[in-house]
């Protein structure tokens, strides 16, 4: 009889305890609130809503890993706990531990199906994560379906349609996002418009989402949208770090050990890219990889996106000696990977571009850290060590605005692949849309680089130089009937706009030689379309301003000795383009120097700049170790 009194004591003075914890929560008051449930534990200690509490009372002390036991410990003392199941799923969604938290949302929308918009929207984000575009999408209409006015999932649902490039579609949704002005939303519903060249309040959108940084907001902005959207280097810093405070792990990883490698060895060396495939990034890093010093350098790869068959992908892992599919992996696992190859320096090839992988970075797989080429500008996070690129893109004074160190390649940040194949034939005028006489002016960057104020520029040149046309390679119909509607609107015969479609590669560089004079968009230059215009003989037009993203033109125009071209706003650059464009001797004169150049300039000399690669990165090293 007394032992009976006992445990019903027992029971009631855990059941007090447990309500005390879940007051104490209620007012914050976390450690209390984890000392009051783990008095209820060791009297009941596998009661599944007091381990899950303990786990809400964790997370709400910082204690990450160990709430993530507490609610598997209440789903092992009752498997499919409804709140321990949801609240796992989340936390481990905002631990960015992806392939953890997918089963277990699948788990709760099939167990629970009348379940809130929360899981649906974590189960979304896992799938956009593991690139199931389609999956993603399904879930956060689900999760619309659910909460309608959730401005959030609409923000979710907007990224997948942006990554899949169904612009249109993704500006309804970012649209009807942006009511409760979320800077994220407006960011990427700024960036869909570009791509459009839906320009009825683009301006609007972007003086307010730089207005907001120079307040000091705390809110995220996309920051690869960023890049072009008109501001300072200054405020890109601000939006690289507050990206990159959303990638931080909960736990700063120990700084990977420094062993002392002998002088004799290589310097291990890994890339780490999505677009080891066909890709703007590949078409011009090939020759590179092929060309490191194997006596100085052991070049890895660590592929995140999806495997590619063809003669680019074959000749890209030829070109390493160690080339590592990961992208099925956790982020924990390929950064345990790149540790136990021993990496020593390791190059992010991606930065914040679509399917990065940053997380890897910031868990510290590798004592040397750079950043270079897919992101133009500061990554704004503590665990990259360098930004690889050139004196011009990235002045010395511009240090302040960077993160990182500036390592500085000596001729140009841009590496280019001079074994690029190149149609033999090119397609005929008439093929290509264009009369078989007058001026050919050219852009073939990607819409979203295409803004109103340099729209207004070239409409003004193609007035007032009579029988040009505009070469342009819009990337939708869409954005080909606003440029030539924004055409018109601007007296200009929409028919002067000559839209190139989309063609392979040696096609596409093939058809190049019916082009008079490339003209660069700013505040984000030409980069692989420059190269590729500079290397088929078309000089290049550009406009330098004070980020690393506009000055990217302008660094391969001093590589190729046409310093001249390189222009300091964009009333220079038009009254340039037009002298050019109005003396057919000046402008033949340039191309045959360009051409000329091609074999004696450092830009298309690649011994000369892996060489330079291959001291920069062991100089990098050397100085890490001491």
């Amino acid at each position: 009889m007394d032992g009976g009194r006992r445990a019903m004591s027992d029971r009631e003075y855990a059941e007090t305890q447990f309500r005390l914890g879940n007051e104490y929560r209620q007012q914050k008051r976390f450690a209390d609130a984890i000392a009051a449930y783990e008095q209820a534990l060791a009297i009941a200690p596998s009661h599944p809503s007091i381990l899950n509490n303990l786990g809400l009372a964790l997370q709400g002390e910082g204690q990450s890993e160990h709430a993530v036991a507490a609610y598997r410990a209440a789903l092992a003392a009752e498997p499919g706990h409804r709140q321990a199941l949801a609240n796992l799923a989340h936390l481990l969604c905002s631990l960015r531990r992806y392939s953890e938290a997918s089963p277990l949302c699948a788990e709760f929308v099939r167990r629970y199906p009348d379940g809130d918009a929360t899981v649906w929207v974590d189960l979304g984000i896992c799938q956009h994560a593991a690139h199931d575009l389609d999956a993603a999408e399904a879930s956060f209409r689900h999760a619309i379906a659910i909460d309608p006015g959730d401005t959030a999932t609409l923000s979710n649902l907007g990224s997948v349609l942006v990554d899949r490039g169904e612009y249109e579609d993704a500006d309804q949704a970012l649209g009807g996002a942006s009511s409760d002005r979320s800077l994220y939303a407006l960011s990427l519903l700024a960036y869909a418009r570009a791509q459009l060249c839906r320009w009825d309040g683009l301006t609007q959108l972007h003086h307010s989402i730089v207005r907001r940084l120079d307040e000091g907001t705390d809110e995220p902005v996309n920051a690869f949208a960023a890049l072009s959207i008109p501001m300072s280097p200054a405020a890109q810093l601000r939006v690289a770090q507050r990206w990159a405070r959303d990638l931080a792990p909960a736990e700063p990883p120990a700084a990977p050990l420094i062993a002392a490698k002998p002088r004799s060895s290589r310097l291990r060396v890994g890339y780490v890219s999505s677009d080891f495939r066909t890709h703007p990034m590949t078409s011009l890093m090939a020759e590179v990889w092929e060309r490191h010093d194997r006596t100085r350098i052991a070049p890895y790869a660590y592929s995140l996106g999806p495997r590619e068959s063809s003669p680019l992908r074959a000749r890209i892992e030829a070109a390493f000696e160690h080339f590592v599919d990961v992208a099925a992996q956790p982020t924990e696992a390929i950064a345990r990977r790149i540790r136990e190859d021993g990496v020593e320096v390791l190059i992010d090839l991606n930065g914040y571009t679509t399917h990065a992988r940053s997380e890897v970075f910031a868990l510290r797989p590798a004592p040397v850290q750079a950043s270079w080429l897919g992101f133009l500008g500061t990554l704004g996070a503590p665990w990259y060590d360098y930004l690889i690129t050139d004196r011009f893109a990235c002045p010395p004074e511009s240090q302040a605005f960077f993160s990182e160190r500036l390592l500085y390649l000596p001729d140009c940040y841009c590496p280019s692949d001079t074994k690029r194949a190149v149609a033999s034939a090119a397609p005929s005028r008439a093929a290509c849309g264009l009369s078989e006489a007058g001026l050919v002016l050219c852009c073939f960057n990607s819409s979203y680089k295409i803004l109103p104020e340099l729209f207004a520029v070239w409409m003004r040149l193609l007035v007032a130089l009579p029988g040009s046309v505009l070469w342009l390679a819009p990337g939708s119909a869409a954005a080909g009937a606003n440029l030539r509607r924004e055409a018109q609107a601007r007296g200009v015969d929409p028919a002067r706009l000559i839209l190139a479609p989309r063609v392979a590669l040696p096609e596409h560089l093939a058809r190049h030689r019916h082009a008079d004079l490339f003209l660069d968009t700013t505040p984000y230059n030409a980069g692989t379309t420059a190269n590729d215009a500079l290397f088929m003989g078309v000089p290049v037009v550009t406009c330098a301003g004070e980020t690393m993203a506009s000055r990217i033109a302008g660094s391969q125009l001093r590589a190729i000795g046409l310093p001249e071209l390189v222009t300091p706003s964009l009333s220079d650059y038009e009254a340039l383009v037009l002298a050019l464009g109005g003396a057919p001797e000046r402008l033949a004169a340039l191309q045959v120097r360009l051409l000329a150049n091609r074999s004696s300039a450092p830009l298309f000399d690649m011994a000369r700049f892996t060489c330079a690669l291959d001291d920069l990165l062991l100089a990098a090293w050397e100085n890490r170790a001491r």
